[in-house]
Parts: C-alpha cells; structure tokens; sequence
C-alpha cells in the first residue's frame, strides 16, 4: 500500500485530517532516519505520537480533538473509570505506553530544547522510529487489515519520495535518477544498504560500464577521498561519504 492508499484506508475509520498527518509524520519520520538526520528524526517522532495519540483518543472516547495534548490523550486511554470504544481494549494501554516512550525520550533528552548535555544520536533515533513504527503497524493491523504480512510490507516500504531513490526490483536495487555520476551511485546504494555491498553487487546495481565502478570504487575508497571502506570483502560508507550523499540526494529532491 502506498502513502495515499494508507490515508484512503485510514479515513475510513478515523478523521480524515489524522490520518493524513499521521501518515505524512511516519513517511517525513522514515526519510530524517534514512538520511541519519538524527535530530530530525527525534522531532518527527515527537509530532507523530502526537497525532497518533489523538487518533487513538478520538476513537477510544468517540470524541473527536485535533489539537488535545499527548498527556491528556493518554490520561483518558489509562483511565478506567471512563467509558473506552477503542477495538481492543489492551491494545489501546499498549499503543498508549509506546507513544509516551516516544514523546518522553524526545522530550527528555534535549531533542527539543537546546541541551549542553546531549546531542541527538543514532541510538536514540533508532528506538524511536522502531517505536513508531510499531505503533503504526498495530493502528493498521486494528483499523485496516488483519493480514500481519501485509502491514509488514507496508510500513517497511514507507517513503517521503514520490519517487523512491533507490528501489528494489527482483531483489536487486535500482536508483531511479540518470543525473547521478558513477561515485554518486555507489554512495547511494551504500547509503542504502546496512549491511554493506560487494563489489559485484554494485556492479550488478549500477547499470553502467563495469570497469566505471571499479574506478569509482577505487577513487571513493582512496587515501584522499576516504568515503568508502573495505571490511570483510565488503563496501561501506563513511561519516565523509555519507555527508557528500545527503547534500546530493537533498539537491536531487528539490528539483523534482
């Protein structure tokens, strides 16, 4: 399913408004953590608990509220002297928890606030887009589709770009823009990829001369360059490799 599919199947059930800004947050939550804009990523973690909070609150008190706060949105689901409509009754106390684990740790360590202490990190940012997107996967599996697999696929393959840069077709990636250089594509597939790539991998992805990758490769990965590196028989990007990919795959979005 893609973003406004979601926010097809979504409105359905709940406000039309919610449920296409908590779609754009998980999708604007999804590119910060892709492009390890970790700061970011903790800020759109904090906006997406907040319209997940009132989505859950709207149904679970059948009273509709655009702009009631996180605490007051949980307070009502962990009330139990209240009447709850909210489908499973447990699921709404656990989806309440995740969500205040998200809006706390945004809160708390400094992602909010100019802090002496703390600068946002990968750690931090990979808790909560795992938390986001579990409670994403759970509003879907509640309110759209009981098919587990399928709510799987969906929130993996969620992206801000209309046009994905780097898409898989039978398993083998594919960036989609014939602006890139030859370098410019093995930073992207490498920023893409976690786990590395061989050298026959990314000659296998980048549909260009052989020999042009090996030279861009060597290029990347040289004394002077420093944005590649070898471990294991496998490419990975560097911090230098992946601050000159940001810049290019941020320029290539603007144009489009």
């Amino acid at each position: 399913m893609t973003p406004a599919e979601l926010k097809t199947a979504l409105t359905a059930v709940v406000d039309p408004q919610l449920a296409e800004q908590l779609i754009d947050e998980a999708v604007s939550l999804e590119e910060a953590f892709l492009l390890r804009k970790w700061k970011y990523s903790e800020l759109d973690g904090g906006r997406f608990a907040e319209v997940a909070a009132r989505i859950v609150y709207s149904v679970d008190s059948s009273n509709l509220s655009r702009t009631k706060s996180v605490d007051d949105c949980l307070r009502y689901v962990d009330n139990d002297q209240v009447a709850h409509s909210f489908p499973e009754r447990q699921g709404a106390i656990h989806v309440a928890k995740v969500l205040r684990t998200i809006y706390k740790l945004r809160s708390q360590r400094g992602a909010v606030h100019v802090s002496p202490t703390y600068t946002a990190n990968e750690i931090d940012s990979r808790l909560i887009v795992e938390c986001a997107r579990w409670v994403l996967a759970d509003l879907l599996r509640v309110f759209v589709t009981t098919d587990r697999e399928q709510v799987a696929a969906t929130v993996r393959s969620l992206a801000r770009f209309p046009q994905p840069i780097i898409r898989q077709y039978d398993d083998v990636p594919l960036l989609q823009s014939v602006s890139f250089t030859t370098e410019e594509e093995v930073l992207a597939h490498l920023l893409n990829a976690d786990d590395g790539m061989t050298t026959s991998r990314l000659i296998s992805a980048i549909p260009k001369d052989a020999s042009g990758v090996r030279r861009a490769i060597k290029a990347l990965s040289a004394a002077k360059s420093r944005q590649l590196v070898e471990r294991g028989g496998r490419w990975f990007i560097t911090d230098l490799g992946i601050t000159r990919i940001e810049e290019r795959i941020n320029n290539e979005l603007a144009a489009r």
